[in-house]
């Protein structure tokens, strides 16, 4: 009961956060996105910040000799997203592959191969933060001009799409969907660079360092001296956070207790990590004029996360069956409190499912436990939240994999009804709901074809160092967390290898720019029809209805395609008895 309570306690204080991020992230992009609404009143001094942040990007534009007003078709603004993106991604080979010979490597660490390089910067380019390496292998350079930068622009460039979508909406045969550069900057610098300072201000408090070093050498109880790495950790951490990136300063990420040091970081990084996402949803229902729209929807994903989170937590309350064996040779193992194998004692079993089933519902990807030290149970609430494209996904790209969604699911309901799909005053025609389902489509394309390649050649089983079920669970969640741009890791899986750099990489890459173009493409060709008057006949967005069809069009085409592949994984392991 206990626990009830506290999850309560936590959902009404991320309700809270969701509607206060929302209304903001919404304020930022009113003009872009061509907003039918405007702040609540008791939020109306957020617009005294016009001008303080107006000043600081007309520099910015200035700098760059950047025509802030140009707007683009969505043709250009995916031009001019690859661009940026691609040269970030050779930034950040360069900065990995040579950081043995770049300033501020205190600790005269070597530079990665190019494989390593090359998935590390595909990683972090694509808001992913899936690591084959331990994140102390990196020099201070690299942790702040390579991974914090990196984790900075991926943020807002998913940031950016949101409003550009919204147009595509909010437009009639109108093609111009806003600038992409432009919005990049004023999610940075409205957004992402203030709460992230104040989140990193936060950690201070609670402990984090936020360091210009490499190491402290400290006397331990038994007498003996121990080097502790430090370095920027609160300021990595904050955006590592909210901008959805969920790469560590350390290989034990978010359970290390520099990253997450008290019981009170950890609440507030688990609501931080949801709530970023879930606002920019909330936004979107504030900038179409339909506030309750926007709850829909995310009640709609809500229930989801809590069956999902119900499956994790029941599950690791229960005794881990790996110990019986131990408790066989006559040792004994309490398990009173559930399964803390590979958890935190201050986080406990509650705390650590919960973050995972957060982690993986969103692409943020950081873990404050072990995942593969869940039990079979346990671990099937983060399999099946990435199965649904981790539910809210990033931040201003879980718009975007929604909309994808949702334009399936009004098509079925246009059948169902017998009447012309339409969403918001656009008809949903053949090549939208095409576009969408080769979206939906590609995400089970490369997770099984990848996963099938790694089991039956050598380069992909070398790497297994678990038997059976579990074994098979790794390389699925592997390729899982690559293709849905989550970044978590089940570990015991031998990834830093050619092999796994190489495939990985390329798998992220496709999970990231693939969807990306398409849902772009639906942009454009909404913006170009007309808008159509709501009618008694019309699809309504805004009623319990519809959050039920939404919720069985995620469940059935988005979770039920992996069942196969999960039978033989987490399920087929948790019917066996482990």
């Amino acid at each position: 009961m206990l626990i009830i309570f506290g999850l309560l306690i936590f959902f009404i204080l991320l309700a809270i956060l969701v509607y206060v991020f929302g209304e903001y992230i919404a304020w930022i992009y009113k003009d872009e996105a061509k907003s039918k609404s405007s702040l609540p009143k008791w939020l109306k001094w957020i617009n005294k910040l016009e001008k303080p942040f107006s000043s600081i990007e007309n520099m910015i534009y200035k700098f760059l000799n950047l025509n802030e007003e140009k707007e683009m078709n969505w043709k250009k603004y995916l031009y001019s997203l690859l661009v940026f993106n691609f040269l970030l991604f050779t930034l950040l080979i360069l900065i990995f592959k040579y950081q043995n010979i770049l300033p501020f490597n205190f600790l005269n660490l070597e530079g990665m191969s190019w494989d390593q390089a090359f998935h590390t910067a595909s990683t972090f380019v694509t808001n992913t933060n899936q690591q084959h390496y331990g994140g102390e292998i990196l020099s201070t350079f690299s942790q702040i001009f390579g991974v914090g930068l990196a984790m900075f622009l991926s943020a807002a460039t998913g940031l950016a799409l949101a409003p550009a979508f919204t147009r595509g909406i909010q437009n009639e045969q109108n093609d111009k969907l806003g600038n992409f550069y432009k919005n990049v900057i004023k999610g940075s610098i409205r957004f992402l660079f203030p709460i992230s300072f104040i989140l990193g201000l936060f950690l201070i408090t609670q402990g984090s360092p936020q360091w210009f070093g490499g190491e402290i050498i400290v006397n331990t109880i038994e007498g003996i001296k121990q080097s502790i790495r430090i370095g920027p950790v609160a300021g990595v951490e904050a955006i590592k956070i909210l901008g959805t990136n969920g790469g560590g300063f350390f290989a034990a990420n978010a359970a290390h207790p520099f990253e997450n040091p008290t019981i009170l970081s950890n609440i507030v990084l688990n609501l931080v990590l949801l709530a970023s996402p879930m606002a920019v949803i909330y936004a979107f229902g504030i900038w179409l004029g339909k506030r309750k729209h926007g709850i829909i929807l995310i009640s709609a994903l809500f229930v989801i996360f809590v069956a999902l989170l119900s499956v994790s937590v029941i599950g690791e309350l229960q005794p881990n069956q790996a110990f019986a064996t131990i408790e066989e040779s006559g040792l004994s193992v309490n398990q009173q409190i559930g399964n803390m194998e590979g958890k935190e004692m201050r986080f406990g079993p509650t705390l650590s499912a919960l973050w995972a089933v957060s982690t993986t519902s969103t692409t943020n990807g950081a873990v404050n436990s072990m995942h593969n030290s869940f039990t079979a149970m346990g671990s099937i609430g983060p399999f099946l939240a990435m199965a649904m494209n981790c539910l809210f996904n990033g931040i201003g790209v879980g718009l975007l994999n929604l909309m994808t969604y949702i334009i399936i699911c009004v098509f079925i309901a246009g059948l169902m009804i017998g009447r012309a799909p339409q969403y918001i005053g656009k008809q949903i025609e053949w090549r939208e709901v095409k576009i969408a389902a080769l979206i939906i489509l590609l995400l089970p394309v490369l997770v099984l074809l990848p996963t099938s390649l790694a089991v039956i050649t050598k380069a992909g089983t070398s790497a297994m160092n678990n038997p059976g079920f579990r074994g098979f669970a790794e390389v699925l969640y592997e390729m899982f967390s690559a293709a849905a741009n989550n970044g978590s890791g089940f570990e015991g899986l031998m990834d830093n290898s050619v092999f796994y750099n190489s495939l990985n990489g390329l798998i992220i890459l496709m999970g990231r720019y693939l969807p990306i173009f398409g849902q772009l493409l639906i942009a454009g060709y909404l913006a170009d029809k007309k808008i159509r008057p709501e009618t008694e006949g019309t699809l309504k967005v805004e009623n319990f209805s519809f959050l039920i069809l939404f919720v069985g069009v995620m469940i059935i085409i988005g979770g039920l395609i992996f069942m196969p592949a999960l039978a033989v994984g987490p399920i087929a392991e948790m019917l066996g008895g482990m």
